[in-house]
């Protein structure tokens, strides 16, 4: 493995305590514990104009360092970056002109020990605009990246995320996912029907032990 790349909410980042201030800023915190055990199900709860502020707050820079990390991931990715793998962050939060979380998002990482983006070749993909679908983004982007790599595509390029999309996203541009189940919020059977080729585990301890068996034990 060559290059490694990783998502950042609920995969590096644990986003529930920005959920849960996001919607105590739009007045409806009781919606945090009716939906935390289930992805995107505020469409129950919220009318579209609460919606789009929900989204406005948590999709900001002004709760992110109210995200923590999941235990061991920064120290696996520096692990890789020491050994000479490439790190990657692909994301589906924006950096769009005038409406950017890349600020946030870097000190974020900066302040949390991760990887840098911008130093030893460690890069931050993110989404053009706010609005734009996530997996769209994802595939576009990895599909570019994979043809920027030219003849570098064919070694190992490993790419890890938390939801059912990222898996396709990755499988897509023929790079080989991992997906994360630790914070439950998808179904083990929907993670698992995500990709053909899907590796699904609950921890970056777990990433750490499948990476050194299968993915550097050759490198």
């Amino acid at each position: 493995m060559d290059i490694f790349i990783t998502d950042v909410d609920n995969t590096i980042a644990d986003t529930r305590k920005r959920m849960e201030r996001s919607l105590r800023e739009i007045g409806r915190g009781e919606v945090f514990e009716k939906t935390r055990k289930e992805f995107g199900g505020f469409g129950k709860f919220l009318s579209e104009d609460e919606l789009d502020h929900l989204w406005r707050v948590f999709l900001s820079d002004r709760y992110v360092h109210l995200d923590t990390p999941e235990p061991d991931s920064a120290r696996v990715l520096n692990g890789l970056l020491q050994r000479g793998v490439r790190v990657i962050y692909l994301t589906g939060r924006h950096d769009e002109e005038g409406d950017t979380m890349r600020p946030g998002t870097e000190r974020w990482l900066r302040e949390n020990g991760f990887p840098e983006p911008g130093v030893g070749g460690v890069r931050l993909f993110m989404k053009p605009q706010r609005r734009m679908n996530d997996r769209k983004f994802k595939v576009t982007r990895l599909r570019e990246f994979m043809k920027e790599l030219g003849p570098a595509s064919k070694r190992g390029v490993v790419g890890i995320g938390d939801m059912p999309d990222d898996a396709c996203a990755y499988s897509q541009a023929r790079i080989t996912p991992i997906l994360l189940d630790w914070l439950g919020l998808f179904s083990r059977e929907d993670l698992l029907n995500s990709a053909k080729d899907v590796t699904v585990l609950s921890g970056w301890d777990e990433v750490e032990s499948l990476i050194e068996t299968r993915y550097l034990v050759y490198r």
